[in-house]
C-alpha cells in the first residue's frame, strides 16, 4: 500500500470475527467491507440449537467495546439465542453494515495489497480491493462427520452437534456422543437437563477423558485461565494444533461419576443398526452426535497462507507468514491459547486493528 492511499481493509465472513474486526477497525479509524457468504450475519453461529447453552461466563462472552457486563453475571452463562440478540443489537448499534450473500471464491495480491474476488447476489462476479484482508471465516460452516459414519450405510440418525436441537436430545432414548471437547460438553450440559429418568448417554472417545470440572470453589475455571490466556505463542501455535483441549465437565463429570453418563471406547464400525466398539461392547443408540469438529476454511487463499501437515493454517500473531497484510482470526492457537473462543477473538481483533493503524503510520507499510 502506498503512503499516499487510505488504507481499505476487506473483512471475510460477518460472523462472531468479522463483527469483532469491524468495529476493532472502525474505533481506529480504518475503513473496512464485511463480506458474508450467508444471508444473515452471523449466520454461523445462527445454526447452533438457540437453547443450549455457551459453556463460558457471560462476562467473557462480548465483542470489542461492548458494554459492560450487569453487576453479578460473572457467573451465569448465556444460551445461543441470548448470544445472537445481544450481537445483533451491537451491529446495529455500532452500524456495522454487511455484504450479505457474498461468497468469497479466491484472495489475490495486487500492487497496493490485495484483490479479493466474491459471487454477490445472482452469482455476478465482483471484486474489491483491500490495503489488508482479515480472514474472519471461523469453523461453524465447516463441521466435520467421521468418514466411516458416512460410507458405512448405517441406519441409526446421525447429526454433527452443529445441527442437533432440543428436540432431538429430547426425542432421543439411548444418546451416543462421539467425541469430547466443549462441543460434546454442551450437547450433554443439554441432555442432562432434559433426559428423562430411564435415558442413557454414551461418550465415545479415542483417548482417556481430558475434562475439568468448574467451578472451582465458587469460580468459574475461566477466570482461573484468565492471565496465561494473554500470553503470546510467538508464532508456535500451529505446533499445539493436534493437542486436543480439556472438557469443560462441569455436568458432564459428576454425570459420569453417578452412573448417569457411561464413557466407553472409541468406535470401532458403525453397522446398520448397531455400534460397535473397540473395546467389543455392542451399542444400539437411537441417535448418534458427532461431537468431531469443525475445519478452518482457507481454501479461497490459495498458497497466500502455509499449512502444516495436517491442513491447519500457520500464522505469525494472527498473520499469514507468506502474506503480509493478510490476517486470520479465529484460528486455534493462532496468537494465544484463546485464539478460536469469542474472548480471544475479541482482543485478537483488536490487536489486528492496533497492527494495521501502525503500518499506516509507518508511512502505508504492511
Amino acid at each position: 500500500m502506498s503512503a499516499a492511499s487510505s488504507p481499505h481493509v476487506v473483512v471475510i465472513g460477518g460472523g462472531v470475527a468479522g463483527l469483532a474486526s469491524a468495529v476493532s477497525l472502525k474505533r481506529a479509524g480504518i475503513a473496512s467491507t464485511v463480506l458474508e457468504k450467508g444471508p444473515r450475519p452471523l449466520t454461523g453461529l445462527r445454526q447452533i440449537d438457540p437453547e443450549m447453552n455457551l459453556l463460558s461466563p457471560e462476562p467473557l462472552s462480548r465483542l470489542p467495546y461492548m458494554e459492560r457486563p450487569a453487576p453479578g453475571t460473572s457467573g451465569t452463562y448465556p444460551t445461543f439465542r441470548e448470544l445472537v440478540e445481544r450481537f445483533d443489537r451491537f451491529q446495529e448499534k455500532e452500524s456495522i453494515a454487511v455484504a450479505l450473500n457474498s461468497d468469497v471464491t479466491e484472495v489475490r495480491s495486487a500492487p497496493d495489497g490485495f484483490e479479493v474476488t466474491f459471487a454477490g447476489p445472482g452469482a455476478t462476479a465482483h471484486v474489491v480491493p483491500g490495503s489488508h484482508v482479515i480472514n474472519a471465516t471461523g469453523i461453524v460452516s465447516r463441521p466435520v462427520i467421521p468418514e466411516p459414519f458416512e460410507r458405512s450405510g448405517c441406519r441409526i440418525p446421525g447429526t454433527h452437534s452443529l445441527q442437533v436441537r432440543t428436540d432431538h436430545l429430547r426425542d432421543s432414548r439411548r444418546l451416543l456422543v462421539v467425541g469430547g471437547g466443549a462441543s460434546a460438553a454442551e450437547v450433554l450440559d443439554r441432555w442432562l437437563e432434559i433426559r428423562r429418568p430411564d435415558d442413557v448417554a454414551w461418550l465415545s472417545l479415542q483417548s482417556r477423558l481430558k475434562a475439568v470440572v468448574s467451578p472451582i470453589l465458587g469460580v468459574d475455571l475461566h477466570y482461573f485461565i484468565w492471565l496465561p490466556e494473554h500470553l503470546p505463542l510467538l508464532g508456535q501455535g500451529h505446533k499445539l494444533a493436534s493437542l486436543s483441549e480439556p472438557m469443560n465437565g462441569r455436568r458432564v463429570i459428576p454425570a459420569i461419576w453417578r452412573g448417569v453418563i457411561r464413557r466407553v471406547s472409541a468406535v470401532a464400525e458403525y453397522q446398520a443398526e448397531q455400534v460397535r466398539l473397540e473395546s467389543a461392547e455392542v451399542v444400539s443408540p437411537d441417535l448418534i452426535v458427532f461431537a468431531t469438529g469443525f475445519r478452518y476454511g482457507t481454501a479461497h487463499l490459495g498458497n497466500l497462507v502455509e499449512r502444516d501437515p495436517a491442513g491447519h493454517p500457520i500464522v505469525w500473531r494472527c498473520e499469514s507468514t507468506r502474506a503480509k497484510g493478510l490476517y486470520l482470526l479465529g484460528v486455534r492457537f493462532g496468537r494465544s491459547f484463546a485464539s478460536p473462543y469469542i474472548r480471544g477473538i475479541a482482543r485478537d481483533a483488536r490487536f489486528v486493528a492496533r497492527r494495521i493503524a501502525a503500518s499506516v503510520r509507518n508511512g502505508g507499510r504492511r
